[in-house]
């Protein structure tokens, strides 16, 4: 379903924009470890900022990719509700994982959730580009 609201990928580039302040907010974490460990590169041994390193670069791992996809996508068909719900989703299942990896380095119910949600929103956005690239050949 067309909203009509604009050619642009304006649900990207929100989605885009909350995925930044993440980001951030990641690299803060991994910041303030470094700080509190005096460890300026590498882990240094200290589980709990190689544990904020790997949430933070399981985050830059996964978003690049996705947000290519859902911006291909949306320029491809134009901004829907069904561009906006793969957004919604993936956000979700990074910020799942992000809360559920920072508590515990272990298997949780957030990051077990968190990556399903984030790698079925994934391939949902790959099948979709997929089928809006078949219907415009």
């Amino acid at each position: 379903m067309d909203l009509g609201l604009s050619d642009l990928p304006i649900y990207t580039g929100l989605t885009t924009a909350a995925l930044i302040v993440m980001q951030l907010m990641l690299m803060w974490r991994v910041v303030t470890a470094r700080g509190a460990s005096e460890v300026l590169i590498g882990t240094g041994g200290v589980n709990s900022l190689e544990q904020r390193i790997r949430v933070h670069g399981n985050f830059v791992e996964n978003t690049p990719i996705f947000l290519i996809g859902l911006a291909l996508a949306e320029i491809i068909a134009g901004s829907s509700y069904w561009i906006l719900g793969l957004a919604v989703l993936f956000v979700a299942g990074r910020l799942g994982h992000a809360i559920g990896f920072s508590m515990n380095p272990g298997v949780s119910p957030g990051r077990l959730v968190g990556t399903l949600i984030s790698m079925i929103s994934m391939l949902a956005t790959a099948g979709y580009l997929v089928y809006v690239v078949i219907q415009r050949m």
